[in-house]
């Protein structure tokens, strides 16, 4: 199927990697379908496409690489909600605020992506009274 991206024009992606959230986001309750855009795979940067509309695009990626202590635990309600029965199933991915420099980027700890790569489920938790802030800067400061 062929859908409109900002980023990359109109592109074919496979149905079968379409990602279905369980639960809308906040303020996108009308998109619960999206796909992961991975251009190139070197990079730890990938965007998440809605598939039915190109203004609705973020740009996430693993935390391990920039946030090596970071865990989620998730409920036995948000285990069951996206199928997960194998850990090996899941995979995290932290949301991206990238301004003009670079080095002002910053990732949203609070509210993670939570992936079933296998049944191709997702959903955005809030990880209530974590500590975790919305925007913790991704790179460490230069000295």
């Amino acid at each position: 199927m062929q859908i409109d991206t900002h980023a990359f024009g109109t592109i074919d992606i496979d149905e079968a990697q379409i990602i279905r959230l369980t639960e809308p986001m906040a303020g996108f309750p009308e998109h619960t379908r999206f796909a992961v855009l991975d251009p190139d795979p070197e990079v730890p940067f990938k965007w998440f496409q809605s598939v039915d509309s190109i203004e609705v695009c973020f740009l996430i990626s693993d935390p391990a690489p920039f946030f090596p202590e970071y865990r989620v635990e998730l409920s036995k309600r948000q285990l069951q909600d996206l199928q997960i029965t194998e850990e090996t199933d899941t995979a995290v991915a932290v949301v991206l605020r990238v301004p003009e420099e670079m080095s002002e980027a910053t990732a949203n700890l609070l509210a993670p992506f939570i992936f079933n790569t296998q049944a191709k489920l997702a959903r955005q938790i809030i990880l209530e009274g974590s500590g975790h802030p919305v925007r913790a800067p991704l790179l460490a400061p230069q000295k």
